[in-house]
C-alpha cells in the first residue's frame, strides 16, 4: 500500500492513497465484516480491490493518531451517514477517493471533509452546473476559457463537496444554496441546515498527479432563530 503525506492544509493533515497498490494482507485483515460486505458489492474487481486499499489506508492512519491497532476501530454513523470513530472522540476524520487516487484528511479540533476528483474532460459540465451551482458559479462557468473549463468546474464542484461532507448534511442540502466559487480561494462559508447555520474555512490545494482537491473544516455552528409569524392583518397592511 503506497500512503503519502502531503502538506497540511486548513489546520488538517492530508494523505495521498495509491489505491491501485495492494495493500498487504495485514492491511487488509483489519477491515470490519461490514467493510468487507459493501467491497464485494462491487461488480468490478478493481473498484473492489480500491476499496479495500482506501478503508485499510484509512485504518493505517487512523491507527497511527490513536494508537489503537486498526482492526480494534469502531466506526458510528451521523444520520446521513458519515462516519466518525467511536473512541477516541476527538480525532475528526473524512475519506475521499477518484477512480485510483485515494485522499485522506484529520482534524483534531472540528468536523472535516475533503473531496478529489481526477482532472478528465467534463463534456456536460454545463449541464451538471445548472443542477448543482448558483447563478454567479454558472455564470464564471461560462466566462472561463475552454481549456481551462474542466480544471474549474471540478474545482467548484469538489469545493461544494467537501463542505457537505464537513457538515455530514450530504445530499440533503441544496449545493445551490451556498457559494464556494471556482477560484480555489481560501475562505469562509455558510451553510444553513435545520435551524442552525455551520461556519466552514474551505480551501483548494493541489495534491499532485492531477487532482483537483478541496478541504474544509467547520469552525462553528450557530442556532438560527426561527421568523416570527406574521399576523394576517400585518401581512396585508
Amino acid at each position: 500500500m503506497s500512503i503519502v503525506q502531503i502538506p497540511s492544509v486548513a489546520h488538517c493533515q492530508l494523505w495521498r492513497v495509491d489505491l491501485d497498490v495492494a495493500p498487504g494482507p495485514e492491511a487488509s485483515a483489519c477491515l470490519s465484516d461490514e467493510e468487507w460486505e459493501r467491497a464485494h458489492r462491487f461488480v468490478f474487481a478493481r473498484d473492489r480491490h480500491r476499496f479495500v486499499a482506501a478503508h485499510s489506508a484509512l485504518r493505517g492512519v487512523l491507527s497511527a493518531h490513536t494508537g489503537i491497532p486498526g482492526a480494534f476501530l469502531d466506526f458510528a454513523h451521523g444520520a446521513f451517514g458519515k462516519p466518525r470513530l467511536v473512541e477516541p472522540a476527538g480525532v475528526r476524520f473524512n475519506l475521499s477517493h477518484s477512480q485510483s487516487v485515494g485522499l485522506i484528511a484529520i482534524s483534531m479540533d472540528s468536523e472535516v471533509g475533503i473531496d478529489v476528483e481526477l482532472l478528465r474532460h467534463m463534456p456536460d459540465a454545463e449541464a451538471l452546473a445548472a443542477n448543482h451551482f448558483t447563478i454567479v458559479e454558472q455564470t464564471a462557468l461560462k466566462n472561463v476559457s475552454p481549456d481551462e473549463r474542466d480544471r474549474a468546474f471540478l474545482r467548484c464542484w469538489t469545493r461544494k463537496e467537501a463542505c457537505l461532507k464537513a457538515t455530514g448534511l450530504g445530499l440533503s442540502t441544496d449545493t445551490r444554496t451556498f457559494e464556494v466559487g471556482l477560484a480555489g480561494d481560501t475562505r469562509e462559508v455558510q451553510i444553513a441546515g435545520d435551524g442552525s447555520r455551520a461556519r466552514l474555512a474551505l480551501s483548494s490545494f493541489d495534491g499532485g498527479l492531477g487532482i483537483v482537491c478541496a478541504v474544509a473544516r467547520i469552525l462553528a455552528v450557530e442556532s438560527i432563530a426561527p421568523r416570527p409569524m406574521m399576523q394576517e392583518s400585518e401581512l396585508y397592511a
